[in-house]
């Protein structure tokens, strides 16, 4: 929260948008902080997660069953946009930066927190690089986050989406102006100051980063 805060700088009425949402932890957050908050997300599933989550919160804050690629909200409806881990598995990445562009307000702000993921499938030397991380995660005995029965239909899953393949954050940087951002700026490894110690043993060498766009 500190992070975001920092750059969607607290207004009297700044309506954030929270995309992918997925159990809630940005909606509840933000909306605790006096954000008008909207929060979309692809499954009824996980938004039924998400607002149990938010407990009193839950009525101030507007959750949507919405396709993060093609947002149905008329055109600059929103002061800021955040989301994580979300664009890495997008089928049409483009279209989805497209649609976050066009309902954002000129001098709106996105901040996207993602990594590379899966992309070991294509890349040798990332391969090489998880296999330092598990060996750590090994050594170090803390839970293995990619130790769960269905990780292999995750990574058939992947071999088939376009972000897998890319060099990222490079391909967002290129596909966020192709979108019509007027400035991104990146900040490669924000995992050192969002991650907790598990995740950082787990992810040494995945790091996250942070795309910061304004339209």
């Amino acid at each position: 929260m500190a992070v975001i805060m920092e750059n969607i700088p607290k207004a009297d009425f700044l309506r954030v948008l929270d995309i992918g949402t997925g159990p809630g932890f940005f909606a509840t957050c933000l909306t605790k902080r006096g954000y008008d908050v909207t929060a979309v997300d692809y499954t009824e599933a996980m938004l039924c997660e998400a607002r149990a989550n938010a407990g009193e919160y839950n009525e101030r804050i507007a959750f949507y069953r919405m396709d993060a690629q093609a947002l149905d909200f008329p055109e600059e409806s929103f002061d800021a946009i955040v989301t994580r881990n979300l664009t890495w598995n997008l089928e049409r990445p483009q279209d989805a930066y497209n649609s976050w562009c066009r309902v954002l307000r000129p001098g709106g702000i996105m901040l996207n927190f993602d990594a590379a993921w899966y992309s070991y499938l294509f890349d040798e030397e990332a391969a090489k690089r998880r296999e330092q991380d598990q060996e750590r995660v090994m050594q170090s005995g803390v839970k293995n986050f990619e130790a769960y029965s269905e990780g292999y239909l995750m990574e058939e899953m992947c071999r088939e989406l376009i972000l897998s393949r890319c060099r990222r954050p490079q391909i967002d940087v290129e596909m966020l102006k192709t979108a019509g951002f007027s400035s991104v700026e990146v900040t490669p490894n924000i995992g050192e100051r969002v991650y907790d110690e598990n995740e950082k043993i787990n992810y040494e060498n995945m790091p996250m980063f942070m795309l910061r766009a304004v339209k």
